[in-house]
């Protein structure tokens, strides 16, 4: 069984399945955002804040956090 971690404030995702953490400023998130080819597959996990860091799944979820991407992958990856 695959450990599950706390990537942010009420929200865990499985660790093994995490393909990548961005900050929003990248030029790709900012490309994915925009686009509608995740045909709805985002999630917005931000609770009103603003978003800092972006989760790619393997499933080809991608997961929106307030929280700054540095935070995020080392709460993932230690």
């Amino acid at each position: 069984m695959e450990p599950i971690v706390r990537a942010s404030e009420n929200v865990y995702v499985v660790k093994g399945r995490v393909v990548a953490v961005v900050p929003v400023s990248s030029t790709i998130s900012r490309r994915i955002r925009a686009s509608n080819q995740i045909g709805g597959k985002i999630v917005n996990l931000t609770y009103g804040k603003e978003c800092n860091s972006i989760i790619f799944m393997d499933s080809g979820h991608v997961l929106l956090l307030a929280d700054s991407a540095a935070d995020v992958k080392k709460r993932i990856w230690g």
